[in-house]
């Protein structure tokens, strides 16, 4: 089984559980990590768990970075072969939200670079999945970034964080705040990137994303001709996420660089 295959075969496999478990929400057990608002639940854990242990089944030589359970550490250089894997990525949004914004995702990377990668939607069973070189698909049908080139007429998803750090970010997005045509915060970062790669919104700004968050993502966008970088437009991998701020289609990234740009 090849790299694409698995992920496919393993976000499928845990997409029961997730959905069973979204049923009953209301009954979980739930701690806060690193802020009030940061959620950890029973059924994150459970999912890293099981896509661990299927993937190191398949892959046995290979690293794994995941973000629960002390697998979010990771020492050294990039490893050659290495697997990223967000198991709820809107965790708010799984317990809280009356429309079912989270996704399960999954990245592979070489040499720290992106080669493979799927994100579920669990409840709408919506996939998305991408390799290097060979295209992004939704559900098995070709999707390609929206062409708006025009900040005015573009969707954009802007994801402030946490409130540690939200402040110190608001400046900076002022320029575009004051020009974009429509605003939306979805607080789930894989649904951002793939949002961009399926042309549904224009531009996803996000700040302090982690490794997971993005492994899959960024190569979704990128196989869907769109761009993924950091504020001042350098080229970024999921190594150095804390640079990455800017995913958008190839027409308003330069003016989305132009207004975040200042970022230090």
């Amino acid at each position: 089984m090849n790299e694409i295959s698995a992920i496919e075969a393993v976000l499928y496999d845990i997409s029961a559980y997730v959905v069973e478990r979204y049923g009953q929400r209301d009954s979980l057990v739930v701690s806060t990590k690193a802020s009030p608002t940061d959620f950890l639940t029973e059924v994150d854990i459970t999912v890293q768990k099981r896509i661990v242990e299927q993937l190191m089944d398949i892959f046995p030589a290979d690293v794994l970075i995941g973000e629960e359970s002390g697998l979010d550490y990771f020492k050294g250089s990039p490893p050659s072969r290495c697997w990223m894997v967000d198991p709820i990525d809107g965790t708010q949004n799984f317990l809280r939200g009356l429309f079912p914004e989270f996704g399960v995702s999954i990245g592979f990377l070489v040499d720290g670079n992106p080669v493979a990668g799927g994100v579920l939607f669990p409840v709408s069973q919506d996939l998305f999945l991408a390799e290097r070189g060979s295209g992004t698909f939704r559900n098995g049908k070709r999707i390609h970034v929206s062409q708006v080139a025009s900040l005015e007429k573009a969707r954009v998803d802007i994801d402030f964080g946490a409130l540690s750090y939200r402040h110190n970010y608001r400046k900076h997005a002022e320029g575009l705040l004051n020009v974009v045509g429509q605003v939306r915060s979805y607080g789930c970062s894989v649904m951002g990137f793939c949002q961009v790669a399926d042309g549904q919104q224009d531009a996803y700004i996000p700040f302090n994303v982690k490794p997971w968050d993005v492994a899959a993502g960024m190569l979704l966008v990128q196989e869907a001709g769109g761009v993924v970088t950091s504020f001042q437009g350098e080229a970024v991998n999921p190594f150095v996420s804390e640079k990455i701020g800017i995913v958008a289609n190839a027409q308003l990234h330069p003016l989305c660089v132009e207004l975040l740009g200042i970022m230090e």
